[in-house]
């Protein structure tokens, strides 16, 4: 369970660097050549039309940084080759229909961040998304069925 929380923390702040984050190319992480064969190999098979790819390494996980289809996405990988877990922004219109029926349903009079955050992990998808009215900002993560949990508040 730590080990699943802990490649969901490394896999959302590697969205949030990559997504804020203009780094020089030479400080981009492990040179391609320095990423195992295995996990090479394992991303190439998984995101063949991948481009402009950017690898990061931490403790035992390979983080591959790219753009597919004209969109960013970010990817965890084990030593072994095997995907963990897969994230990307997208627009909030895109969020699934039942996500957007339940948030207009339990907040209504709060404004929907354009932006959101998609989360794939464990075969789940989850959606992050920020909400707010004029007294706080809360940042939900959400299920595709419409399931909603309060991430956290802040008050303005």
């Amino acid at each position: 369970m730590k080990k699943i929380k802990t490649v969901l923390t490394a896999i959302v702040m590697l969205l949030s660097i990559s997504s804020f984050a203009h780094r020089a190319p030479e400080a981009k992480g492990p040179d391609p050549e320095k990423v195992t064969p295995v996990v090479k190999a394992a991303f190439e098979n998984d995101f063949a039309k991948a481009s402009l790819v950017k690898w990061d390494k931490t403790d035992d996980f390979y983080f591959a940084s790219f753009l597919l289809n004209d969109v960013r996405v970010d990817a965890a990988y084990t030593e072994a080759g095997e995907l963990i877990g897969t994230s990307r922004s997208i627009s909030a219109t895109q969020m699934p229909l039942g996500i957007s029926v339940a948030i207009a349903d339990k907040y209504n009079g709060y404004e929907v961040n354009d932006t959101v955050t998609e989360l794939t992990f464990a075969s789940v998808t989850r959606y992050y998304v920020t909400v707010t009215n004029d007294k706080q900002s809360v940042r939900l993560k959400c299920l595709a069925n419409g399931d909603i949990e309060v991430e956290s508040k802040t008050k303005k």
